[in-house]
C-alpha cells in the first residue's frame, strides 16, 4: 500500500523535493517509439513550457528538471505556508497568469484584467484559489493535466497519459538538494543519450549552460523559476539563491560524474550521493535529519542515510 502523501509532504516546512512522474506503461509517449515509428519528442517541450509557466504562479521554486521519453523528474522548493501570506490581488494575479482566459485555443490577453477582477469579486472561489496555489499536488496535477489532454488530442484517443501517482522524495538538506539537481541533470548521461553535459536535452543544466554569463557562474545557483519571489519584485531581480554553491562549480562537479559514467573500464561509478536517489527514498538527509522525519510521520528507516 502506498504511503499517504501527507505523510510524505511537510505541510509546515519549507523544504526541497524531488518529483517524478511516469507514462502510463512506461510507454514512450515523450519520444520516439520503435514500436510505431512515431515521434513525440516535441511534447517535451510542452512539459518544460508549462512547468516554468505555473512554477511562477504556484509556492514552488524550480532548482532542476529533465523530461525523458517516458517519464519526467523536478527537483522543486516547496513552501506550503507562502500562500497566506499572499493578497488577495496577487492570488487573483497568479491565478489568472496560470490560467488565462481562452478563445479559439490561444490565451486572451485582453480578457484577463476583467478575469482578476472577478475572482476578486468572489471570495469562495478566491480561497479555493488560494490553495490550490498553495499545494504541491495540485502543481503536479495542473502540470500534467493539459499535457495528457493535448497529446490524447493530437493521438484522437482517451484515457490516462500519465501515472495517476507521482513519486515524491523529501530533501533534508542541502547537500540532498544538490545530490537530487545532480542526479535529474545527469539523465540523459545515465540513459546513455548523452556523453557531454551540452548534449543534455530538455534538462535544467543545459537551459543554464545555454544561458549562463561570467557573472552567473561566480553567483550562487538561482532557482530556474520561482513562485516564492513576489511579483513585484521578480519584475525587477532574479529569485534569490537558498544554495550555497556557485553554478561554475556545480557544472565542474556534473563535469567529474560525467567522465566517470561515460569512462570505458566502468571502474568509475556515481557518486554516492547521487546513486542513492536511484533508491526512490521517501526522504534523504543525515542520519539526524531521516530520523527525526520518520518519528513525526510513524514510519521506519530502512537504508542508511547520504553519507556525511
Amino acid at each position: 500500500m502506498a504511503t499517504p502523501r501527507y505523510k510524505l509532504v511537510d505541510n509546515t516546512t519549507a523544504l526541497g523535493y524531488h518529483l517524478v512522474s511516469s507514462c502510463v506503461r512506461r510507454a514512450w509517449l515523450c519520444g520516439f517509439d520503435k514500436r510505431t515509428g512515431r515521434d513525440y519528442s516535441h511534447r517535451k517541450r510542452w512539459l518544460v513550457e508549462r512547468m516554468l509557466c505555473l512554477a511562477r504562479c504556484f509556492a514552488v521554486e524550480v532548482d532542476a528538471y529533465a523530461v525523458m521519453s517516458n517519464h519526467f523528474h523536478l527537483v522543486v522548493h516547496y513552501d506550503p505556508k507562502a500562500c497566506e501570506g499572499w493578497s488577495d490581488e496577487e492570488v487573483a494575479a497568479r491565478w489568472v497568469d496560470a490560467f488565462p482566459p481562452r478563445e479559439r485555443g490561444l490565451v486572451a490577453e485582453e480578457r484577463k484584467p476583467e478575469a482578476r477582477e472577478l475572482m476578486l469579486g468572489d471570495p469562495v472561489r478566491l480561497e479555493k484559489a488560494r490553495r490550490t496555489l498553495g499545494s504541491l499536488s495540485c502543481f503536479m496535477k495542473h502540470l500534467k493535466q493539459p499535457i495528457a489532454r493535448r497529446a490524447n488530442e493530437e493521438d484522437g484517443c482517451k484515457g490516462h497519459f500519465f501515472e495517476q501517482r507521482f513519486y515524491s522524495g523529501a530533501l533534508l538538506s542541502e547537500k540532498a538538494v544538490i545530490a537530487a539537481m545532480a542526479y535529474v541533470d545527469l539523465n540523459p548521461v545515465r540513459a546513455k543519450l548523452a556523453r557531454r553535459l551540452s548534449q543534455c536535452k530538455h534538462t535544467s543544466i543545459r537551459a543554464r549552460l545555454l544561458e549562463n554569463s561570467p557573472t552567473a557562474l561566480a553567483d550562487f545557483i538561482r532557482p530556474l523559476a520561482s513562485g516564492l519571489t513576489r511579483k513585484r519584485e521578480a519584475s525587477h531581480a532574479h529569485p534569490s539563491p537558498r544554495l550555497g554553491l556557485t553554478l561554475a562549480t556545480y557544472i565542474e562537479r556534473l563535469e567529474t560524474v560525467v567522465e566517470a559514467e561515460v569512462a570505458t573500464d566502468r571502474e568509475d561509478r556515481w557518486i554516492a550521493e547521487i546513486q542513492s536517489l536511484a533508491r526512490r527514498r521517501h526522504a534523504y538527509g543525515s542520519k539526524a535529519q531521516l530520523e527525526r522525519w520518520m518519528a513525526n510521520r510513524g514510519l521506519r528507516r530502512r537504508i542508511e542515510p547520504l553519507p556525511a
